[in-house]
């Protein structure tokens, strides 16, 4: 793991350089002029989640729609962002999103199979549940489930709680989505 890391970070620090290199003089334009036909320019990838107002506006973006929990107990601000035609994610707060000491609940619904939590931490627990028929490997730390994933019909499903569910919190919210969705 520590190789790896090292392996990463090397990396990262030859394209940070690579990146602050000057060119030469023919490489730097004046942004008014803009780039030649054929040339590429700085290009940044934009932000691929797009907010939207309600739930049927995000199944829209997103080209597929996604049975959420009603509620989780304390949170009770949504916000709903969607990725075009691959994700639909769902946040719940305890308090004002805004606000940098609110908690948050993200549950995710995009295409494939692949984990879509983005969740990297380690967790000193890990296992698999049967939860409404469906093995839900989920990954924690003091009897507290910090990411849960599953996958059903063609779709990759998540629930990342950033200060951790019980066992149950996890369970009823699950069999909500799977009762909802039919």
């Amino acid at each position: 793991m520590k190789k790896m890391l090292a392996i990463l970070l090397s990396m990262l620090m030859i394209f940070s350089l690579a990146a602050c290199s000057q060119g030469t003089p023919d490489d730097r334009r004046d942004p008014e002029e803009g780039n030649r036909p054929g040339e590429a320019g700085n290009m940044q990838i934009g932000n691929p989640w797009v907010d939207c107002a309600t739930l049927d506006e995000a199944a829209k973006t997103a080209g597929f729609d996604i049975a959420i929990p009603g509620k989780f107990e304390g949170f009770t601000n949504k916000v709903y962002q969607a990725i075009e035609k691959t994700m639909i994610q769902v946040f719940y707060y305890d308090g004002d999103p805004e606000a940098e000491n609110s908690s948050r609940i993200t549950v995710r619904k995009g295409t494939g199979s692949e984990d879509i939590s983005g969740d990297y931490n380690e967790y000193s627990e890990k296992e698999t549940l049967k939860i409404h028929g469906l093995d839900v490997l989920v990954k924690g730390d003091e009897g507290k489930i910090f990411c849960a994933t599953w996958t059903k019909d063609g779709y990759s499903f998540a629930i990342v709680a950033d200060k951790g569910l019980t066992k149950e919190a996890l369970s009823n919210a699950i069999e909500e989505m799977i009762t909802v969705a039919g």
